[in-house]
């Protein structure tokens, strides 16, 4: 879009119903791609509306993207993408008679979506710059081109969209970042508040009516145009085109014009329900891109003039109630609140650099523009390094062994300290307010605390430590060591968890190592040949190494600023300073400054940027789940559509639904969320997903959600939102192969996902059908795919289906082991993709993407015909539940609900406005789960995937595995536990891996614990370790087994028997001498009994 070379100004003058009296005071005035305009006239019921009858040709190489104007001084306002600057234009005219010439407002903006604002009233210009992420403003009144301010700068990531409505003194704009939102504040950026935070994309640009108190504002992202109330309510979508680019918008009475630039067309639409008022105004040799309503009516002026008349010495802007004054940089209010004094000499933002003599400052703006002159504040020799206090204006410097400070407004060399060693790194810890130093030759990293009194070794025994740096809101510090080899480690501030982060493999030579905080990455310098270095970046671990900038120019300082690089190399004719955008690595601006010297360091000096007053959202979001919401020093946490906030007012919860649901991928938001197929409700599934979603699928075994991503990684969560992880893909990080779609065998959680190169269209067969099982084995099943874009599972006849699309597009089919593919339906002149399936009748549905229709045959291919018909609407998704398909698409802000039976019977589904674009739907239904019962039981008997198939089910292993030798059912890397151990025998019939439940006996003399019938094994023992136990032998059972009061009560037992026979006895000795003489032969004896003597013998005693 932005890669046109040039540009024109039109003026379209305006017959439309608003009331068009002279051509030559009002119209629509517009910003095109080409040097020439047509004349296209167009009509409504006869009368013609738009009649482009005058051009006025700018320079090649102007680029002009945002218009307004002040229709009471008859100045037109523009930005200028190429030159960097806004320009203006006095006694404008609709026939360009008036001042044709265009003069310099404001330079050494960014090139970006930059937006401009008028405030008629006050007659001041505002505008955002992404960039530098800030908001300007700057007065009209007067020829001072110096009067302007940084109005708002704090907590903002990428200020786009702006509007003003100076009747109620309300500036409006779009912050683009982590989470997007409309914000709010008063002309003087006070008062601010966020109206929406959510569902929003790209809004690139606003319009606010003042009558209706509306905001009017494009999506680019969500291809929408939508209207909001003046507190963020009553949201509604009043227009949406699939494969647009909404540019800018202007409101208008009745009207809205909105211009698209992919299309390259006007849109007039009614402001209230979004109605086509006229056909949208279409040329294909012309692309417009900023719109502007040049009329009277449009800009109306209050009764009193306040800013005439209330002597604001530089800058007056428009208050509820009147006006308010405010200052230019580098100045402050007196206590009249209408005078300024300046605050400092200097400028309070710029580029500061040392040299051999002197430390000097360039105004900051020579990031994106490189016309300033330095400024040398300071008279110093020998400097080495250099850091800075923002807070307190301090500058510190290092020569040699010894560090200074000096005031940045007063430069006056103080001495801090003395080092031992030679300084070779230095580095300001704005949060503790502390200094830290490498010293290379003792090997040291000192801190310099307690205002600058305390200074201590933190850590010691490295390799020539040099170029040290802080990363504040990490804690953490980064150094360069060079003495065997170099490398970058790290630690923690107090010299803890010291690691290499790149050691001498991973880098030559490198030095000036510097942090940006917005992306988390390392930035430094290297060799790539003898005298030659590139910038290298990498993550804070290390990771994810590359050149990021290769220039092949002998680079010699690195400072990073705003989401711009700037870097240092020697000139033939001086000093060449580059600038680049972080973002999109392109060069910026560049220019060789001759009147530097030899340059030894570099520091950004800017006091809207310091390190401890970031914001209260800038680190880790402000501790929110998902949106931080900032108001100055204090931050709310909010929650995007389809979540709530959690009691303790930071996390974002949902309420996930455990049947009856789909699961969609919203592609404009990436976002993954359950709708209800019961009422249509939404739930957020907080996956927190950084890259593009391809495909999402839920298995209900498990209660995890399955997903993939562009960047080849392919992860499961948990519903609930917990436990989230990666699974392993290491097959896919080849020539950008991802996971695009999913089916879940139910049978035994097994994952079916199509992967591939869709990058490439060509005859070549780049993709293929993976399985992933429970315990994250992968395995190939088919191959010499080429655009896999469907795929489905019937694990009770063992079969699979997919849908490929390219070369050779074709419905495919293969039993679920991968074997036997074959093509089922030849389809070359179609590009089936989102295949479904109907287990009761057992048909396949799939969308054909260019025609969009719904195609159907019979599992054997018969039966072959068109469903439905959806022309020009972009199908997407499509899935069946009972007897209905839900098909999706760009067009319609909603799920068509279609009847298989009755085509022609279609319902809108979950018509939800937050929700974007959904690409993928995910069908679970508990009544719908297709099982094949040989695996669903321990997984039939296999140690690592069970594939039914036609007829049956067989046992398979990862990717180069084989089955162990002898088994059709374990696989040869899998560990078994033992057959026998200790005392335990498992069955012969248990296959004793991971898993099994196994039936067992015990060795002799031993025997199973009570409640003990059946261990587990774990991989390469048991659960329980010991399930047997050792069996008592009978003569301890009597000791052991036998209680005591037992045993007492026998031998009372016994011995009142004994006395009783004994009466007996005694009684029988006087009847029968024959008894008697017998009784003396014999005794009684045993083990706890007494003796009993004969008669005589007892007679005797």
């Amino acid at each position: 879009m932005l890669e046109f070379m040039q540009k024109t100004l039109l003026m379209a003058t305006c017959w439309i119903s608003f009331g068009q009296t002279n051509e030559n005071d009002r119209g629509l005035i517009l910003t095109s791609y080409s040097e020439h305009i047509h004349t296209l006239p167009t009509a409504l019921d006869g009368t013609p509306i738009l009649d482009y009858t005058q051009s006025y040709p700018l320079p090649i190489e102007a680029r002009y993207l945002s218009i307004d104007g002040d229709y009471t001084l008859r100045h037109t306002y523009v930005y200028d993408y190429y030159s960097k600057a806004i320009y203006w234009n006095s006694n404008f005219s609709v026939g360009f008679s008036g001042n044709n010439e265009w003069m310099i407002l404001h330079r050494g903006l960014s090139r970006d979506y930059i937006k401009l604002a008028i405030d008629w009233i006050s007659h001041s210009i505002y505008w955002t710059d992404p960039l530098y992420k800030w908001i300007m403003v700057q007065t009209l009144l007067g020829n001072d081109t110096s009067l302007y301010r940084v109005l708002i700068h704090e907590n903002l990531e990428g200020p786009h969209a702006l509007a003003l409505d100076p009747m109620e003194a309300l500036l409006f704009w779009s912050d683009i970042g982590t989470f997007t939102k409309l914000e709010v504040s008063s002309l003087s950026g006070w008062n601010r508040k966020s109206l929406i935070s959510s569902n929003l994309v790209h809004p690139y640009s606003l319009s606010a009516d003042y009558v209706a108190r509306r905001l009017y504002f494009i999506d680019a992202g969500r291809e929408t145009v939508e209207t909001i109330n003046y507190e963020g309510r009553d949201r509604k979508i009043l227009l949406r085109k699939e494969y647009s680019y909404f540019f800018d918008i202007a409101v208008y009475k009745e009207y809205l014009y909105v211009t698209e630039v992919y299309n390259n067309r006007i849109y007039f639409l009614n402001k209230t329900n979004g109605m086509e008022l006229h056909e949208s105004l279409f040329d294909d040799m012309e692309t417009f891109c900023g719109v502007y309503v040049f009329h009277p009516d449009a800009q109306p002026i209050s009764a009193t003039a306040h800013c005439v008349n209330y002597g604001c010495e530089q800058i007056c802007v428009t208050e509820k109630d009147g006006v308010a004054c405010l200052c230019k940089d580098g100045y402050a209010l007196n206590q009249d609140m209408k005078t300024c004094s300046l605050t400092t000499e200097l400028f309070h933002r710029g580029l500061m650099f040392s040299n051999e003599s002197s430390i000097c400052i360039l105004d900051i703006r020579v990031v994106t523009d490189i016309v300033f002159d330095p400024k040398c504040i300071l008279k110093t020799n020998g400097t080495k390094y250099m850091i800075l206090d923002t807070d307190q204006r301090q500058l510190i410097i290092a020569k040699d062994t010894s560090i200074y400070m000096a005031m940045v407004d007063y430069p006056y060399l103080q001495r801090l300290t003395e080092t031992s060693g030679t300084i070779s790194g230095l580095a300001w810890d704005g949060y503790d307010r502390n200094v830290y130093w490498t010293e290379e030759d003792t090997g040291t990293i000192w801190r310099l605390s307690g205002a600058f009194e305390i200074a201590k070794v933190i850590l010691g025994g490295l390799d020539n430590p040099r170029d040290i740096i802080v990363l504040p809101h990490e804690r953490l510090l980064y150094w360069i060591s060079s003495r065997n080899g170099s490398a970058i480690e790290s630690s923690k501030m107090d010299g803890s968890n010291h690691q290499i982060i790149l050691n001498y493999e991973d880098v030559l030579e490198p030095k000036s190592l510097s942090y940006d905080p917005y992306n988390k990455r390392i930035y430094f310098l290297d060799y790539v040949q003898r005298d030659l270095r590139n910038v290298m970046s990498c993550k804070l671990d290390g990771s994810n190494l590359y050149p990021f900038i290769v220039e092949n120019k002998s680079l010699e300082h690195l400072e990073i600023y705003r989401g711009h690089l700037l870097v240092t190399a020697k000139d033939v004719d001086g000093t060449l300073i580059m600038s680049y955008a972080i973002d999109h690595t392109t060069r910026t601006t560049s220019g060789v400054f001759n009147n530097t010297g030899n340059i030894s360091s570099i520091k950004i000096f800017d006091e809207t940027f310091r390190q401890n007053e970031t914001g209260p959202c800038f680190n880790l979001n402000g501790e929110c789940d998902q949106i931080c919401i900032s108001n100055g020093k204090s931050k709310l946490c909010e929650c995007t559509f389809g979540f709530k906030l959690a009691a303790d007012e930071k996390t974002c919860t949902s309420d996930h639904i455990k049947d009856n649901f789909m699961l969609v991928v919203d592609s404009t938001h990436n976002y993954i969320y359950q709708i209800s197929l019961t009422d249509g409700s939404v739930q957020g599934i907080n996956a927190k997903v950084a890259n593009t979603l391809t495909g999402v699928a839920y298995s209900p075994i498990h209660e995890v959600v399955i997903w993939g991503t562009d960047d080849s990684e392919l992860s499961i969560m948990y519903l609930n939102g917990t436990e989230k992880s990666l699974l392993p893909v290491s097959a896919l990080n080849e020539s950008y192969i991802f996971p695009n779609r999913f089916a879940v065998d139910y049978s035994t959680g097994n994952i079916f996902y199509t992967a591939g190169n869709h990058m490439q269209f060509s005859r070549r067969s780049h993709s293929y059908i993976r399985v992933i099982s429970p315990n994250r084995k992968h395995r190939v099943l088919v191959t010499g795919l080429n655009y896999p874009n469907g795929l489905v599972v019937y694990p009770s006849k063992g079969l699979m289906f997919y849908a490929d699309s390219g070369y050779n597009a074709h419905i495919g089919q293969a039993n679920m082991d991968g074997s036997r593919p074959a093509v089922l339906l030849s389809i070359k002149d179609d590009w089936p993709t989102e295949l479904t399936i109907d287990y009761k009748n057992d048909y396949l549905y799939w969308i054909n993407l260019w025609d969009d229709s719904i195609k159907y045959c019979k599992l054997d291919g018969t039966n072959h015909n068109t469903l439905a018909m959806f022309p020009d609407t972009g199908m997407k998704g499509l899935a069946l539940y009972q007897d209905y398909l839900f098909i999706s698409t760009v067009r319609h802000l909603h799920i068509t609900k279609l009847k298989i039976s009755n085509p022609n019977e279609t319902i809108e589904f979950a018509a939800h406005g937050p929700l974007g674009t959904i690409e993928v739907i995910s069908m679970y239904s508990s009544t719908v789960q297709n099982k094949n019962t040989l695996c669903s039981v321990g997984n039939g008997g296999c140690s690592t995937f069970c594939f039914p198939i036609p007829g049956g089910k067989i046992c398979g292993c990862e990717d180069g595995i084989e089955l162990m030798d002898g088994s059709d059912t374990i696989c040869a890397n899998v560990l078994q536990c033992p057959r026998v151990l200790n005392q335990l025998i498992v069955s012969a019939d248990c296959d004793r891996i991971k898993g099994s439940y196994c039936n067992f006996t015990c060795s002799q003399g031993f025997k199973a614990r009570p409640g003990i019938d059946k261990v587990v094994c774990s991989g390469e023992v048991y659960i329980p370790a010991d399930p047997c136990e050792e069996q008592p032998s009978v003569s301890s059972a009597h000791h052991s087994d036998v209680h005591p009061g037992i045993i007492c009560a026998v031998v009372i037992g016994i011995c009142v028997v004994i006395i009783i026979l004994a009466v007996i006895l005694r009684k029988k000795c006087r009847n029968s001498s024959f008894a008697l003489k017998r009784m003396k032969e014999e005794s009684i004896s045993g083990p706890g009994m007494v003796v009993i003597m004969n008669c005589d013998q007892k007679a005797d005693r």
